[in-house]
């Protein structure tokens, strides 16, 4: 079993002169946003987190509907990618890791965009199939929770994909891609916009009928809780959680490093999408925890979180921030620098 932790920079074990620590940055070029995370390893059987960025780049706005990156959907991606990098290179890494996930699996010029990202940016992103990233999620996740001998659901709420699993303290034992995500669904429910109880209703069947056969399936295996990952289901549980004026705080549990726990309740969750669909979308906007970000994505966030949570059958389900770039920094010190990598499922 890998018991790797994550811990903040200001808890690491400082350095001994001359030490030379491998290091990595792992960007992870999402539907909604672009991640970075830069790590190294402290010595001692760890992992430490040396710097993180997001740039919200919407790279699957159209191209999740269209087929297609557009022009100024693609600058907009390698601008975001552009900062990412100035950052990752001010902590001088060793190493890079990047990989893209649906929206550019699914472009017809996807593979331009890659190509582009190589020549201007210096990445080589290796673009993700949906099984390989669901378990990618499994390790990242797995690092920050605390699973003793039980099992959890795991639900990962993209802007083009859900990743559905289910995992054990030293196995994913089943894993899933969902093409259902925050902005696949924005046409339904668009926060910029008044949605009808018609509209609402269609949105909901849809999530129902894309998702219900995968926790069904889920379900046969069993699970003794639920896990939500993603800034979607972050910024929900946050106002969720919250006050009406004022988020509840993202926090963590001892030694369980970057993995920033919230528990969201079914009820408050409920609660939340009443308060959000009988507002005004400029009021909607002005909420804290929105902001103009999200404003054109809470609901249907909203909606796929609460939808989910239902069908797992659960009340409650933890938030857990690790997720695809912590599972990648694990791959990458567990294969090239451990000798474990027999502890880790092979996915080539």
């Amino acid at each position: 079993m890998i018991d790797w932790k994550f811990l903040r920079g200001s808890e690491a074990t400082p350095a001994q002169a001359g030490e030379q620590r491998p290091r990595v940055a792992a960007f992870d070029l999402g539907s909604n946003s672009f991640h970075l995370l830069v790590a190294e390893a402290d010595g001692q059987g760890g992992l430490v987190e040396l710097a993180r960025g997001q740039e919200m780049v919407r790279l699957g706005e159209e191209s999740l509907r269209e087929g297609f990156i557009p022009f100024s959907t693609f600058q907009r991606g390698l601008d975001g990618l552009l900062k990412l990098r100035k950052l990752a290179d001010g902590f001088a890494p060793e190493s890079t890791v990047a990989v893209a996930t649906s929206a550019i699996r699914e472009a017809r010029n996807g593979a331009d965009f890659v190509h582009t990202v190589s020549r201007e940016v210096g990445l080589d992103v290796e673009v993700l199939d949906p099984v390989k990233e669901a378990t990618l999620i499994y390790w990242g996740a797995r690092q920050a929770l605390d699973v003793g001998n039980g099992k959890f659901a795991l639900l990962d709420v993209g802007g083009g994909s859900i990743k559905a699993l289910v995992g054990s303290a030293t196995d994913c034992l089943f894993a899933t891609s969902l093409r259902m995500g925050v902005l696949r669904l924005r046409e339904y429910c668009d926060g910029n916009q008044t949605p009808d109880r018609s509209r609402l209703l269609t949105a909901e069947t849809k999530v129902r009928a894309v998702v219900q056969p995968a926790v069904r399936q889920m379900l046969k295996v069993g699970f003794d809780f639920v896990t939500f990952t993603s800034g979607t289901a972050l910024a929900v549980a946050r106002m969720a959680e919250g006050s009406t004026d004022k988020l509840a705080a993202a926090r963590g549990r001892p030694g369980e490093g970057m993995g920033r726990h919230l528990v969201l309740n079914l009820g408050r969750l409920r609660a939340l999408e009443a308060r959000l669909l009988a507002a005004a979308p400029e009021e909607r906007a002005a909420m804290p925890g929105v902001g103009a970000e999200r404003a054109d994505t809470v609901v249907s966030g909203t909606i796929l979180l609460r939808t989910l949570l239902e069908l797992c059958g659960h009340d409650n389900a933890l938030i857990c921030e690790s997720a695809l770039k912590e599972g990648l920094v694990v791959d990458y010190f567990v294969r090239r620098q451990t000798g474990l990598a027999e502890e880790l499922p092979e996915t080539d």
